[in-house]
């Protein structure tokens, strides 16, 4: 992509992108289908005054990296049947990004998307005792995360191959990444569990 196709428009191919959009109502009925948890994604540095100028590069990582971790961590049978995440709602100026996807493909970007943020780990002892503590945190506030789902999560952590781009998205001032507790319904309130092993950030290296 072009930056000016990027950034203004120019030479995008409308009649094929709405081809694309009419083509998905299988993708869009295996999302409606299933039961998606809420992504919550807290960015700084988005005042109100100006547009979202980070929009599209944002919503893309996420779109992609997601379906990249699916198709490297999970079995052919677990990519077949899980389905994409799909932006559900951007608060103006919060910086808040919120998406919906299915448990366990999420819980696996969100350990690859963790495992991004920690730049650097002094010894594989302390790799070791990083995973376990955060698949501990997964399994004690998601008990019904199976044991197939550690094994991808402990895949996404120790193997994902797209962690510079995912650097991108970590350095877009991200500050909190929450997922609900339990499938997510617009009518009711939801728990949000902090991610917080996401963006802590004192592992990293600086420099």
């Amino acid at each position: 992509m072009s930056v000016e196709k990027y950034w203004i428009g120019k030479d995008l191919d409308l009649e094929d992108l709405w081809r694309d959009f009419d083509d998905g109502a299988g993708y869009m009925q295996k999302v409606a289908n299933s039961q998606l948890h809420l992504l919550r994604m807290t960015f700084a540095g988005h005042p109100l005054n100006l547009p979202l100028f980070d929009l599209e590069v944002v919503f893309k990582t996420v779109k992609g990296t997601f379906h990249d971790v699916k198709a490297e961590c999970l079995t052919r049978e677990a990519y077949d049947e899980a389905a994409p995440i799909f932006l559900y709602r951007v608060d103006r100026g919060s910086g808040v990004f919120e998406f919906l996807a299915q448990f366990d493909p999420l819980m696996t970007w969100i350990v690859a998307l963790a495992a991004a943020a920690t730049w650097y780990r002094n010894s594989f002892a302390a790799d070791q005792k990083l995973d376990k503590e955060r698949l501990a945190f997964i399994r004690t506030n998601f008990p019904n995360a199976s044991v197939h789902d550690v094994q991808a999560y402990i895949k996404a952590w120790t193997t994902f191959g797209r962690r510079r781009v995912l650097h991108r998205l970590i350095s877009q001032q991200l500050g909190q990444v929450e997922v609900s507790q339990a499938p997510h319904r617009p009518s009711e309130s939801q728990t949000m569990i902090d991610m917080h092993f996401v963006v802590e950030l004192e592992h990293h290296d600086k420099r």
